[in-house]
C-alpha cells in the first residue's frame, strides 16, 4: 500500500478504537450512540467507495470488475442499513433502534452480494480450494453455525413472522459467508492477489463476531449502541478497505510497468 493508504488505515483504526475508549471511560451514552452510528455508517460507505475505485481500475468486460463491484455493493447495502439504523434515534429522541428494523434489509443484503463476488472471483481465476482450505471452511462453517444458532435461538422461536425470519437468515447467512470466503482465500494462498483476500476474510470474521454478539446481547437485554462490539464492524470494514487499497496499488503498479 502507499503511504497515504497506510495513514488512512491508521486513522480508521484509531477512530474505531475510540468506541472502546469511550465505553471504558463511561462517556455520555448519547454521545457514544451517535458517534458509534456515524462511524459504522462512514466505515461501510467508505469501504464501498474504495471497492468501487478498485473496480474502476479494471477494464470493461473484466470479470474482476464485477468482483469488486459486487463486493462494493455489499458494503454499500450495509451502509444504507446503518444509515437507517442511525436515523431511528434521531427521529425518536435518542431511543435505541429496535430489532429487527428496516436496517436489517440492508445488513442481510451484504451476504448474497459478497458471496456472489467471491464466487465470481474464484471462477474468474479458475482456481479451486486445496484440501486443507476445504476442511477449514467446513470446520469454520460448523463452528460459526453453533455460535449463530446460540445467538439467534430465542428469535427463531418468537411469535410472528418477521423476527423468526430475520433470525433464521442471520443464523444461516453469516456462517455461509465465512465458509465461502475461507475457500476463496485458501485457493489464492501464497499469491500477491491472495494476500488482499485474506484481509477480506479477516474483515468478515470481525463482521461475524460483531453480528452474533449484537444479536446475543440484544436478546439478553445487555446491548446499547456505543458498546465495544460496535468497533468490530468498523475494524472489519477497515480490513476490507485495506484489501481494496492493496489491489488498487498492485493494479496501478502492473499498468505502469
Amino acid at each position: 500500500m502507499t503511504l497515504t493508504s497506510s495513514i488512512v488505515i491508521v486513522i480508521w483504526l484509531i477512530l474505531g478504537a475510540l468506541i472502546f475508549l469511550f465505553a471504558a471511560l463511561d462517556v455520555d451514552a448519547a454521545f457514544r450512540l451517535y458517534y458509534s452510528n456515524i462511524m459504522q455508517t462512514l466505515s461501510s460507505v467508505l469501504s464501498a467507495i474504495l471497492c468501487y475505485r478498485t473496480m474502476a481500475d479494471f477494464p470493461k468486460g473484466s470479470p474482476m470488475r464485477k468482483v469488486w463491484g459486487f463486493l462494493g455493493s455489499g458494503m454499500l447495502a450495509w451502509g444504507i442499513g446503518a444509515a437507517l439504523f442511525s436515523s431511528y434515534p434521531l427521529l425518536n429522541d435518542g431511543a435505541e433502534t429496535p430489532y429487527p428494523y428496516y436496517s436489517d434489509i440492508g445488513y442481510l443484503a451484504l451476504v448474497p452480494l459478497v458471496i456472489t463476488a467471491l464466487l465470481l472471483m474464484k471462477n474468474a481465476l479458475g482456481v479451486s480450494a486445496p484440501l486443507w482450505g476445504k476442511l477449514i471452511s467446513v470446520l469454520l462453517f460448523a463452528g460459526a453455525m453453533v455460535i449463530s444458532v446460540t445467538a439467534n435461538w430465542k428469535g427463531i422461536f418468537e411469535e410472528g413472522i418477521v423476527l423468526p425470519l430475520v433470525s433464521i437468515c442471520y443464523t444461516v447467512f453469516d456462517p455461509a459467508l465465512l465458509a465461502v470466503t475461507m475457500q476463496v482465500a485458501s485457493a489464492l494462498y501464497g499469491g500477491v492477489v491472495g494476500k488482499a483476500w485474506w484481509y477480506v476474510l479477516a474483515g468478515l470474521v470481525l463482521y461475524f463476531i460483531a453480528n452474533q454478539s449484537y444479536t446475543y446481547l440484544v436478546f439478553t437485554k445487555q446491548y446499547a449502541t456505543g458498546s465495544p462490539i460496535d468497533a468490530l464492524w468498523v475494524f472489519g470494514f477497515g480490513m476490507i478497505a485495506m484489501a481494496a487499497m492493496m489491489t488498487h496499488t498492485l493494479f496501478k503498479g502492473v499498468r505502469s510497468s
